[in-house]
């Protein structure tokens, strides 16, 4: 089975979140043939040349298995993935910037975190900042120390913007419209878990979050489905 999620947003291994998500991926190692992470698997990403935080480092390492097993992991970046350089790449991940288009069970599969589509003023206004090169190259001189502790900062008071129920409904239209030429289009941003199936093997997929839900979906030869993982962390 492939298995698709988003919107871990992990700050510190040491919280219930990220204990949780790593003992999800140390229960479905075996059955997951491929992983897609569509984008805010942690709370920021910034790539220095020679160092990465610390508390993102056990989570790295349950994905670094995946790949020595075998398993596909695909990184669609999202928007709380800000300056992407060769780290993920060269630690295994397939790394899609935008989107990424696949075949799984003879299914055309379209792959998006889709913040582009959120046009709100707080969220233009954190993607112009994080996104400008004269920013990455000021940001880059702070000590790593502050500067982890500044985004992550930043990057919390973004993620509890009120969600907007008119990107909700932009990211529905979004994939209808792809669906004319793709039959599972899969994207995330909302934070609210969707599978809508419009006939004819066409479906809409939202893998949600971890932040309430803890929600993902998979695909198998039965189609696509939304699960829910919820146990004790640890």
């Amino acid at each position: 089975m492939y298995v698709f999620l988003s919107d871990v947003h992990i700050r510190t291994e040491t919280s219930y979140r990220a204990q949780l998500f790593m003992k999800f991926l140390r229960e479905k190692r075996e059955d997951i043939s491929g992983l897609f992470i569509l984008g805010d698997l942690f709370e920021f990403w910034f790539e220095y040349n020679i160092v990465f935080p610390k508390d993102y480092f056990k989570t790295l390492a349950l994905l670094y298995s995946y790949i020595e097993h075998g398993v596909e992991v695909h990184y669609i970046l999202g928007n709380h993935e800000v300056m992407i350089g060769k780290f993920l790449r060269n630690f295994g991940f397939t790394v899609h910037d935008k989107q990424a288009t696949i075949s799984l069970f003879n299914k055309k599969v379209l792959l998006a975190h889709g913040h582009m589509l959120d046009r709100r003023l707080w969220t233009t206004f954190w993607q112009k900042l994080l996104t400008s090169r004269t920013n990455h190259a000021l940001y880059s001189l702070l000590h790593p120390d502050l500067g982890v502790f500044l985004a992550q900062g930043i990057a919390y008071l973004s993620r509890r913007q009120r969600r907007s129920p008119q990107a909700i409904t932009l990211l529905e239209q979004y994939a209808r419209d792809q669906l004319r030429e793709f039959d599972i289009v899969v994207l995330a941003q909302s934070q609210i878990p969707v599978l809508k199936h419009f006939g004819n093997g066409k479906y809409y997929v939202n893998t949600g979050d971890w932040l309430d839900h803890y929600s993902y979906a998979i695909l198998d030869a039965d189609g696509p489905r939304l699960m829910y993982y919820r146990k004790t962390a640890g």
